[in-house]
């Protein structure tokens, strides 16, 4: 049988914070062979169970002024007072290898992705309600109810920006956000936009 080519896209998960797109994006790389993640840059200092390299580049707002001004960034953000940022050249050079790349960021860098020239699926993932979001927040023990406070106030805009996304998940059952990220990524794949020698293959060319 021919096989078909096909392009390869970018799958960007977007929530609030501790809305469950880290745990989700975890999941879906462990169950799906054909997907790499892209391990993004940041100024803030890391958690107790991260690691440099594995969960994130920690590096100095210096370095990553550096990285922005050289043009290797294909988005950057400032949220909660720390810079975010992802590799250009990683992206690109994973797409060209045929593999699809995984990666969570909030409202302000998946906009800016958007404005650029690449394969990208968006999946906007959200807890039922705000108040399950504070229990969440609670809960993770990791930020103060200073910074907890601000981080629902951030959740209430980027709901704002909702619609400029490809899909939503609820996440109220992991295992079932879990299963309709993958679908997501599946029907994704079979789009006829994403096959690039159709015709060519059919006649066994």
């Amino acid at each position: 049988m021919a096989k078909l080519d096909k392009k390869s896209f970018l799958i960007i998960l977007i929530s609030p914070s501790a809305g469950g797109k880290s745990a989700i994006l975890r999941r879906v790389l462990d169950e799906c062979e054909n997907v790499g993640y892209s391990i993004s840059y940041t100024t803030r200092k890391p958690r107790s169970n991260e690691r440099k390299g594995v969960d994130y580049h920690f590096i100095s707002e210096s370095e990553f002024k550096e990285l922005k001004a050289a043009g290797d960034l294909l988005e950057s953000a400032d949220v909660h007072g720390c810079w975010y940022g992802t590799s250009r050249r990683f992206i690109e050079s994973e797409l060209q290898k045929g593999r699809h790349i995984i990666m969570d960021i909030d409202v302000q860098g998946a906009k800016q992705i958007l404005q650029q020239d690449i394969e990208v699926v968006t999946i906007f993932i959200i807890p039922p309600d705000i108040s399950v979001l504070t229990k969440r927040l609670n809960d993770r023990g990791t930020d103060s109810p200073k910074e907890i406070e601000i981080r629902l106030q951030n959740a209430s805009k980027e709901m704002e920006e909702i619609t400029h996304f490809d899909y939503l998940v609820i996440n109220d059952d992991f295992e079932t956000a879990v299963r309709e990220v993958i679908e997501i990524i599946r029907v994704e794949e079979k789009k006829i936009e994403r096959f690039t020698n159709i015709k060519n293959k059919f006649y066994g060319g």
